[in-house]
């Protein structure tokens, strides 16, 4: 297989991933938008209300999106004996808070190890029809659980550790410097592992009374989904597909409420050239918020928060400012369609196939 050909399938077998994943998104951060909405900043803490019924349900959701995403590019690659394993997987970064790094590594991983498993395992015929639907699934699963705990767990996990301790010490003294840093952590990956390093200390710090990080993070949460969203409306036709359409209008209502997840369609299909303009984007959001010393009381929210934030104004220009760079530094730096490698009829085509 030549080298092209080796980069178009491996992207495939993650755009089969996103395909799959972004429902999930969408429906988990709308129905955490709508709780926030009705129920206000405090919903998370009123579970047993309308509200936090449909936030919690919204919430659950959201830990469904890695096991998604590595279910299926396992099942891009091995078909329905990657699924199972790859929902396991899939779990289990989560649990091992490696978030959607540690799914696409699984996903991969399982899916290439059950096809090998398929093409070289030899049963007896009577135990053939068990092999797509229990031994590859239960071998993979043995295999991938393994992989997931003592190979791919600890050097991320010490990495979140050893971000989050290396943040902290910082204190706020630079404050420019602190958002923006704290900003450029949320933008490589969504609030993801690399993420949650900044927010971890934004909240740790509001429990001890200081509340300027965490109107920061408040800010530049917003900023990927938003600034994507709204990329994917200004240059629909000339750098979006038509999925990439589709997740670019719930992408603007999520990022609205501060769900930063609503970005990773977009991050996973063209990383080189989004992380760059999110990094930034974010980053300036939150070096504006610190210096304007905007503050808030709760841990997210969006614009429902806004109202309980201190320097609510400022707010708002932090995030306007963050989302205006970003969208004017993908409108240079994405590629057109006619430049992408991989193209949406193969993906689609390849999906329908396997699904009939």
């Amino acid at each position: 297989m030549s080298k092209g050909k080796s980069k178009v399938t491996f992207q495939k077998h993650m755009m089969t991933g996103v395909s799959y994943m972004i429902p999930v998104i969408a429906m988990g951060g709308l129905l955490q938008a709508i709780g926030t909405m009705i129920g206000g900043p405090g919903v998370a803490k009123a579970t047993g209300s309308l509200a936090g019924v449909i936030y919690t349900a919204g919430k659950t959701e959201m830990t469904l999106v890695v096991p998604v995403l590595a279910a299926f590019i396992a099942y891009s690659i091995a078909d329905r004996p990657g699924i199972a394993p790859g929902l396991l997987v899939g779990s289990l970064a989560v649990a091992n808070n490696t978030g959607f790094l540690g799914g696409i590594i699984g996903g991969y991983f399982i899916g290439y190890l059950a096809k090998l498993i398929k093409d070289k395992m030899k049963v007896p015929a009577p135990m053939q029809p068990l092999m797509s639907v229990l031994i590859i699934p239960f071998l993979a699963g043995i295999i991938g659980a393994l992989v997931m705990k003592f190979i791919v767990g600890p050097p991320i996990g010490a990495f979140v550790t050893w971000g989050t301790k290396a943040f902290k010490s910082m204190g706020i003294q630079s404050k420019f410097l602190f958002g923006a840093i704290l900003g450029a952590l949320v933008g490589i990956d969504m609030a993801g592992p690399i993420g949650k390093i900044g927010t971890t200390v934004a909240n740790g710090m509001m429990a001890d009374g200081i509340f300027e990080p965490e109107g920061a993070k408040v800010c530049c949460c917003m900023v990927p989904p938003l600034a994507l969203g709204l990329s994917s409306v200004f240059f629909s036709k000339k750098k979006y597909n038509q999925q990439e359409q589709a997740a670019g209008k719930s992408a603007i209502m999520l990022g609205l409420f501060q769900v930063t997840e609503g970005g990773l369609p977009f991050l996973l299909s063209d990383p080189v050239h989004v992380i760059p303009c999110t990094v930034i984007g974010a980053a300036v959001a939150g070096g504006l918020s610190m210096v304007f010393g905007v503050t808030s009381p709760v841990t997210m929210g969006g614009i429902v928060a806004m109202p309980v934030m201190g320097n609510a104004l400022e707010a708002i220009i932090s995030v306007l400012a963050g989302v205006i760079v970003c969208v004017a530094l993908l409108a240079v730096f994405k590629k057109n369609k006619a430049d992408e490698e991989v193209h949406e009829e193969e993906i689609d085509t390849d999906i329908e196939f396997k699904m009939e």
